[in-house]
């Protein structure tokens, strides 16, 4: 099973993709599964309406789409109340973007938020590549705040902190690594040094193309258990049975 970790759906302003157009992909892909959150404002501001968007995506295709809410930690006590009616919706993580949402990973503005992820038993997916927020240093010192929370770090710090992202990741066993944007030497680093059970495969579609990053993937001189294990197994194991 191939299950694609990272996936934007809605009508932004600058990132617009219907549910259908993302089966598409995922249909020419052989990816059975993916997991889908807002884009553009949704993630910002809008949190609400693209929570609300994400879970009437997720009952159209329950067996298709995994969703993932995005709250902005600085709404404090109403963030931390619409990501518990996210879930109830039947939303499966959180998605935080901290250069979106304006704040560094280890303040200690998003512990109220993570702490209610971590009551909700779901996992939280945090942007990294935007200096001078999300490196990820930065997000290892939160998930180290918080070892009952599988942190999902994305795009294996990017072009900005792909030289940093093992060191980051080795220091707490609950940060694993997800390969969108990135490149093939941090990605063998993380598969050499954390372990194959610490790599998740994701697309970012459509910022990049589903196509495109699974080749990424299918190029690397990969074991047929370890190519399992990125492409679908971790990530399954992380959902725990959700979505």
């Amino acid at each position: 099973m191939i299950i694609d970790a990272h996936c934007h759906i809605g009508l932004g302003t600058y990132k617009r993709q219907t549910p259908e157009e993302l089966l598409r992909q995922m249909d020419r892909c052989g990816v059975e599964r993916a997991v889908v959150c807002p884009v553009d404002q949704y993630i910002a501001v809008y949190n609400r309406e693209g929570n609300d968007y994400i879970a009437e995506a997720v009952r159209t295709y329950p067996d298709r789409l995994v969703g993932f809410a995005s709250v902005n930690p600085w709404y404090g006590e109403r963030g931390v109340k619409e990501l518990e009616r996210a879930v109830d919706m039947g939303l499966s993580g959180l998605k935080l973007n901290p250069a979106l949402q304006g704040f560094f990973p280890y303040d200690e503005m998003v512990y109220p938020l993570i702490g209610k992820a971590e009551e909700l038993g779901v996992p939280v997916y945090v942007h990294t590549n935007t200096p001078v927020y999300a490196m990820p240093f930065q997000v290892a010192d939160l998930a180290g705040n918080f070892p009952g929370v599988a942190f999902i770090l994305g795009h294996m710090g990017f072009a900005d902190g792909w030289t940093d992202v093992v060191a980051a990741a080795s220091l707490s066993p609950n940060v694993y690594l997800e390969t969108s944007l990135s490149f093939p030497m941090p990605m063998l680093e993380a598969l050499g040094k954390l372990g194959a059970e610490r790599v998740v495969f994701g697309s970012d579609s459509p910022e990049s193309s589903l196509e495109a990053e699974l080749y990424k993937i299918q190029l690397l001189d990969l074991d047929d258990a370890t190519r399992r294990k990125v492409l679908g197994e971790n990530m399954e194991r992380l959902l725990g049975g959700r979505g």
